[in-house]
């Protein structure tokens, strides 16, 4: 095999793809199935291990062409990595027709919430994913695992990169996995106590991962990335697979969720114009945010910011996340 370009395979298998096995000089990459490989180093040097996740949305396109970059250097050898790493690319199917998914949102559909939906591709794949994931950690029960799903935003925000980090109480490795953020341009850490059905709430509640959702910017279609914006996540995860030791940034402002705002009636709406809302606006006490069941939402009190408004979604599912600044 002259050249390893996994996105392509994918694109171009987005259903399934048989597993594969081929050696490197450093490494050995398994192919699982379609979007899901597996690359294990000759020399494990390490004792922790890796779950690297982008385009659980099609449109989020930055990460995926990245990781896909980052999977092209180790197999030239360009990048020597010393962790295991599983390699995923979400939903190959949404990649394909530009969309974030393709019949539900596959980032509603972990910690086996997959098991309580009607079928269709998004809930397949999920279980496929979440089969992946259990059968890597496995391997490697005497290793700590570090998981970044990579994602890009669709609005505006006043803090253009930050991370939902599930979180219950404080780890050894914290401060490590925060550097981590921090030196990927993290500017917000959102930690979140309640588990979810999110990618990173799963690896974190049942496969007891340092994890963290990681919006990386404003989206772009494939080939439209600005060059360099996300050069510093790039960097950083390929630092850590090789073992490389970090830069002493600042860390992130740390954020906890105030509130979770379900859609329960259709007549759920916002105050403000949702397409040009910013992600982290500030309210204060008093505004009236936004009106459900024909009764008015006012902030309980100061300095609420809030993230992902969105009227849209299906009725159930979360349309707003109010959040508050940890002193």
């Amino acid at each position: 095999m002259s050249e390893f370009n996994f996105l392509k395979t994918t694109r171009n298998n987005e259903n399934a793809l048989a597993p594969v096995t081929f050696e490197r000089k450093n490494c050995h990459f398994q192919v699982h199935d379609t979007g899901i490989v597996e690359v294990t180093p000759n020399s494990i040097t390490t004792d922790d291990i890796y779950i690297i996740s982008c385009g659980i949305h099609g449109n989020e396109t930055a990460p995926i062409e990245f990781t896909n970059e980052t999977l092209e250097k180790i197999y030239r050898d360009e990048l020597i990595i010393n962790s295991p790493t599983l390699f995923i690319f979400g939903n190959p199917k949404a990649m394909n027709i530009g969309k974030r998914f393709s019949e539900y949102n596959l980032n509603r559909c972990f910690n086996g919430a997959y098991k309580e939906l009607p079928e269709n591709y998004e809930v397949k794949r999920a279980s496929v994913i979440e089969k992946q994931c259990y059968d890597f950690v496995d391997k490697y029960d005497d290793k700590q695992l570090f998981h970044f799903d990579l994602h890009c935003a669709l609005k505006k925000s006043e803090m253009e990169r930050f991370a939902l980090v599930p979180k219950t109480t404080d780890r050894q490795r914290d401060h490590h996995f925060n550097l981590a953020l921090a030196n990927m341009g993290v500017q917000a850490s959102l930690f979140s106590h309640q588990e979810s059905t999110v990618f990173s709430s799963f690896s974190f509640k049942k496969l007891n991962a340092y994890s963290a959702t990681v919006e990386l910017g404003k989206v772009y279609p494939f080939g439209h990335n600005p060059q360099g914006k996300f050069k510093a996540a790039q960097e950083t995860i390929e630092s850590l697979l090789s073992s490389k030791l970090l830069k002493n940034e600042v860390l992130a402002k740390a954020f906890t969720i105030y509130a979770s705002i379900n859609k329960e009636y259709d007549d759920f709406s916002f105050t403000f114009e949702e397409e040009e809302s910013a992600n982290f606006t500030l309210f204060k006490k008093g505004d009236h945010i936004f009106t459900q069941n024909n009764e008015k939402y006012l902030a309980p009190e100061d300095n609420l910011r809030m993230i992902f408004p969105n009227s849209k979604v299906i009725l159930g599912q979360r349309a707003l996340l109010l959040i508050k600044e940890l002193e």
